[in-house]
């Protein structure tokens, strides 16, 4: 139950615009069984979903709601060891900031890259949030400057809004779209021209929470400004 509440919280933050997601398909998010995942359903919503059936996004929160509250408890103590996992993650993230420093300065790019990815490997999970968008953010430049393809680049960059928007409030949102903003650019004109596509299922993503945060008009002025560059290029 604690894992599935943890693995829903961080489904949510990458819940697409009018998505209704089927019992199947979260249960594969999640990494649950279908089983269990109606047993929490079930518990969640305080009625029968049927194993067929599909869920909203505003469902899926009523029912992490309710849960959070009920399993106080076990989350509380889930919360104590992550705090403790977190301190080790923060003391190993300054000594690889440290070491790739050193790396950058000699233009080596690549290694640069493959050190943080190892250390994303390792802990990424386990630092804080602004930690981890600081680690995600250094990839993507490494990435950028060691020519990596693409879709690995754009993996982090994912990686980068969905952290932000884990905080599930206004100023994360905000926080996904000014990570986006920075980064775009390069999507937009790397010469693979697979960055719009990978670009737009990002942006997709972050949708349906601006909305709810009342940053919409913030996401248009993105939207806006970066696919008019897609435009000239082509």
């Amino acid at each position: 139950m604690i894992d599935f509440i943890y693995k829903a919280n961080e489904v949510l933050s990458t819940w697409a615009v009018h998505d209704k997601w089927t019992v199947h398909k979260l249960a594969e998010a999640t990494n649950t069984s279908l089983p269990h995942i109606l047993q929490y359903l079930n518990e969640g919503l305080g009625k029968d979903v049927e194993v067929t059936g599909s869920v909203t996004s505003s469902e899926l929160l009523e029912a992490m709601n309710l849960l959070r509250r009920r399993y106080k408890d076990q989350i509380e103590d889930r919360e104590r060891k992550k705090a403790a996992a977190q301190r080790k993650a923060i003391g190993a993230f300054d000594l690889v900031m440290s070491k790739t420093r050193g790396i950058q300065s000699e233009k080596k790019w690549n290694h640069a890259y493959k050190t943080l990815c190892y250390f994303a490997g390792q802990y990424g999970e386990e630092l804080p949030n602004d930690y981890a968008t600081t680690l995600y953010s250094d990839l993507i430049r490494m990435g950028i400057k060691a020519k990596i393809n693409i879709q690995e680049i754009s993996r982090w960059l994912q990686k980068g809004v969905s952290t932000a928007m884990s905080h599930q409030n206004r100023e994360g949102v905000a926080e996904a779209l000014d990570f986006m903003d920075a980064y775009a650019e390069y999507f937009l004109t790397e010469d693979s021209s697979k960055g719009p596509l990978l670009l737009g299922s990002i942006l997709a993503a972050i949708e349906e929470p601006a909305a709810r945060y009342e940053l919409w008009e913030e996401y248009k002025a993105l939207v806006n400004h970066l696919y008019p560059m897609h435009e000239t290029k082509e």
